[in-house]
């Protein structure tokens, strides 16, 4: 249901029909807008996007999921770093987490 959710704004495109009609959505300049003025996006609209954590992230989950794969790789992380789960940024994501806590960029529409 989140992925049907309404996204990015398209202007025409051919309807089975023959007309032209616009899908309804927010354009990309709103998105930028919300993003710089340091709103947080639906979670529907940040699907959308280009989303780093998706691909920088290491790895998502809950909170209990990446606490338990922290423990295990644990080896791969430094001596100050106490706990895996970090809060994602941009969006209201839920009970969603990442391994990795990116700062810059994390969301680009």
């Amino acid at each position: 249901m989140i992925l049907f959710g309404q996204g990015q704004e398209v202007v025409g495109g051919a309807t089975p029909r023959g007309y032209v009609a616009p899908k309804r959505g927010f354009a990309r300049e709103r998105v930028r807008e919300e993003l710089e003025g340091g709103g947080r996006l639906p979670l529907h609209v940040a699907l959308r996007c280009r989303v780093r954590y998706f691909t920088d992230g290491v790895a998502l989950g809950s909170s209990g999921f990446l606490e338990d794969f922290f423990e295990k790789k644990r080896a791969f992380f430094g001596p100050r770093r106490k706990s895996g789960a970090r809060r994602m940024r941009g969006a209201d994501w839920g009970g969603v987490r990442t391994l990795r806590d990116l700062q810059v960029d994390v969301i680009k529409a």
